[in-house]
């Protein structure tokens, strides 16, 4: 039964990314995730296609993870225009802390 719920957990993490994610098999007779669009989930990162449903899942919601830490610290996301009202609230906070 834990199986059973652990399997419902992952497979809900990934169907919030992927409304429509659905597992599939290739010829090989492997699983894998399809986003609902055609794409596989995972294939950006190298995952391979796995030998059950319950493996596909669980590397579905890693490749997700993956996905959402490298978009956090993307170096691209800090090159934004300068904003002067926050460094002069954060350089208050700063000074505040050493005093």
């Amino acid at each position: 039964m834990e199986l059973k719920k652990k399997f419902i957990r992952l497979k809900k993490k990934v169907l919030n990314k992927y409304p429509n994610a659905k597992t599939k098999v290739d010829t090989n007779g492997k699983y894998y995730v399809s986003d609902g669009l055609g794409n596989r989930v995972g294939v950006d990162f190298m995952i391979p296609p796995q030998d059950n449903v319950f493996d596909a899942w669980r590397w579905a919601v890693e490749s997700i993870k993956i996905q959402q830490n490298i978009n956090r610290t993307h170096p691209d996301k800090y090159e934004m225009p300068f904003d002067e009202k926050k460094y002069s609230r954060v350089s208050r906070r700063n000074r505040r802390k050493n005093t």
